[in-house]
């Protein structure tokens, strides 16, 4: 086998890196009957979460057709310098998310840096579940909350739980109140479990589609067709590219 041939084969096998995002068939027994009797059913997305250190990954990534079947993509960087590359590359992501050992000695965030992320429509992620079971990690989280208020108001700001076990779940109200402790209002505690994670799959959704163009038409009624000469435009056209 030729080097060619072995520089290839590799290249194949980092895109097989990426695992097969989880598929799970419910049963109608399995959530709530409110949802089944409205007619509704729950939609679960899948959330591939890479820890980047350097962009060297993208030309593998741009390559692998695993990662398109992820609805989320989250990103958790071990400094600023991996940051400031994927905002200046073509690499876009919906959450940037940090765990407790990362907190410290990681990013350094600055409001610069806060504020194009946030342009870029990433939001930032706050797990409470490390909260309730290790104090110095409950610690580090809040600490990195209040950064977050100190250098961006806590903008794009989504709670997660990152539980372990079932056991550290709270409900959406208890998580909200969390807010007090982060830095953060009342009305940016609830935007944070409900709003804010909303804004998160509309954000990935866009991300999907890429830049698009949309056209406007502004048409004629039936009973006012037969009063326009052939020769009159009414139509109204507009093109517009969104990215």
């Amino acid at each position: 086998m030729t080097k060619k041939q072995q520089s290839k084969q590799g290249a194949n096998n980092k895109l097989s890196e990426f695992p097969l995002p989880t598929r799970l068939e419910l049963k109608d027994t399995d959530y709530p009957l409110g949802l089944l009797a409205k007619g509704f059913k729950p939609t679960i997305l899948n959330r591939l979460t890479l820890v980047i250190s350097n962009n060297d990954f993208l030309i593998h990534f741009n390559k692998s057709e695993v990662v398109q079947q992820y609805d989320l993509l989250a990103i958790i960087p071990r400094s600023t310098q991996s940051v400031l590359s994927l905002l200046k590359s073509s690499f876009r992501w919906d959450i940037l998310s940090l765990t407790p050992e990362l907190i410290v000695g990681g990013v350094r965030w600055s409001r610069k840096l806060y504020l194009e992320c946030v342009e870029k429509n990433v939001h930032f992620e706050l797990t409470y579940g490390p909260t309730i079971t290790n104090t110095e990690d409950r610690r580090r989280i809040i600490s990195l909350s209040h950064m977050y208020h100190a250098v961006g108001k806590s903008k794009n700001i989504f709670f997660s739980g990152g539980a372990t076990s079932p056991i550290e779940l709270r409900s959406p109200g208890d998580v909200a109140n969390l807010a007090f402790i982060f830095g953060m209002n009342e009305n940016h505690g609830k935007e944070a479990v409900r709003g804010k994670c909303l804004a998160v799959y509309c954000a990935a959704l866009g991300r999907k589609m890429g830049p698009y163009r949309v056209r406007v038409e502004k048409c004629i009624s039936a009973e006012l067709s037969h009063d326009i000469d052939d020769g009159d435009d009414t139509a109204m056209s507009i093109d517009t590219k969104t990215d």
